[in-house]
């Protein structure tokens, strides 16, 4: 222990480890963090426009609610860790400088804990769209657990977790200064604490447990749910056509009589409305969106927690190589572009959410004329 604290304190550089910003890298972030503001925007009016559905005949908003409002947090954290540390580095704002990093250590955990929320609120919200294409639910726990009171006991509970798991986070991590750096820019950043590279425990928890917990569990359920909710929407359908074409054969010949029984025999098979329809496919979409950032992020963590060579610069071992940097940019504008793209998905896959979002512009636009 002691030869590893030696060589630990002897190798202590002057200044941080730093990352460079090129123009190029600076017009990406600058253009995700647009992209960022406009996504916290648009995930605000989800929020409004969720808040606002109090008929029971709708499908059920709680989950899709706490989904927008992770995805509005998502937006903006992107900003304060991205946008401002790309104003930062590139601009070099010295009183920026100092804000950035007096909020950083509480910006990043509130980030990991919404990194960590969001699959669980989309597994709740897939499995409640599984219960909806199920002709009959037997299972006491299913049925409490979409209940009303079910739903937000099981929305509090997940997230109490959520923070409980990540809060440990901020106490694994510091601001280290480095007074005795020429470039100003460079004396101080975020780094683990020293305790956290002799722990085998919260190493551990971080890396092992964490990957299961954020990364290849919700992978797993969300890839499984989502298959069999397509084959059962799939089955519906063939169901469906096919009554409705061994009845077509005699349509000419039936009264209206006849007609209603035809309308009763085929109703048990419509019994997922358009409505539902479209709310599952619109859930299937934005899980989706999550598994590809997921997969992303998986890659990375795997190669930052392996060390891997092609993280670290060849020449400069304090500089992250060009793969690196392009890399985890890539991963976090995926992860932040996902959320951002919500309001789009909406748009496009879910009707009774288009002409929500299409009357919220006009009642704002009668307003300002």
């Amino acid at each position: 222990m002691m030869d590893n604290e030696t060589v630990f304190n002897e190798d202590d550089p002057l200044c941080a480890l730093y990352e460079t910003y090129t123009t190029v890298r600076f017009i990406f972030i600058t253009l995700a963090t647009v992209i960022a503001c406009l996504g916290t925007g648009a995930n605000l009016i989800l929020i409004h426009i969720f808040a606002m559905k109090k008929s029971a005949s709708t499908p059920a908003t709680l989950y899709p609610s706490i989904l927008a409002f992770l995805d509005f947090a998502i937006c903006l954290e992107y900003l304060l860790l991205f946008g401002v540390d790309a104003v930062v580095s590139f601009v070099q704002v010295k009183s920026l400088f100092y804000l950035y990093y007096a909020y950083i250590i509480p910006a990043y955990v509130a980030s990991r804990i919404t990194q960590l929320a969001i699959p669980y609120m989309l597994i709740f919200a897939t499995l409640e769209r599984l219960v909806w294409t199920s002709e009959n639910i037997s299972s006491r726990f299913l049925l409490a657990m979409y209940s009303t009171s079910g739903r937000y006991f099981t929305a509090i509970v997940s997230l109490l977790v959520c923070v409980a798991l990540r809060l440990p986070t901020a106490f694994a991590i510091e601001v280290a200064v480095y007074p005795q750096c020429d470039d100003f820019f460079r004396t101080m950043t975020t780094q683990p604490r020293q305790w956290t590279y002799h722990s085998d425990i919260y190493y551990f928890f971080d890396f092992h447990l964490m990957t299961i917990t954020q990364t290849l569990v919700p992978f797993i359920i969300l890839f499984a749910l989502n298959i069999v909710i397509i084959r059962k929407l799939t089955v519906t359908t063939q169901k469906k056509e096919l009554l409705c074409d061994q009845n077509q054969v005699h349509v000419d010949s039936l009264n209206s009589g006849n007609n209603e029984v035809i309308s009763m025999s085929i109703r048990p098979v419509k019994s997922v409305t358009a409505s539902v329809r479209s709310a599952i496919m619109t859930m299937v979409a934005i899980v989706a969106s999550y598994l590809i950032s997921n997969t992303l992020h998986l890659i990375l963590t795997v190669m930052e927690r392996s060390d891997h060579p092609l993280l670290r610069d060849p020449e400069d071992p304090l500089l992250s190589s060009t793969f690196h940097t392009f890399f985890s940019d890539a991963v976090s504008f995926v992860y932040m572009f996902t959320s951002a793209i919500r309001l789009l998905i909406y748009f496009g896959c879910n009707p009774v959410i288009r002409a929500d979002i299409m009357n919220f512009f006009r009642k704002n636009n009668a307003v300002h004329l």
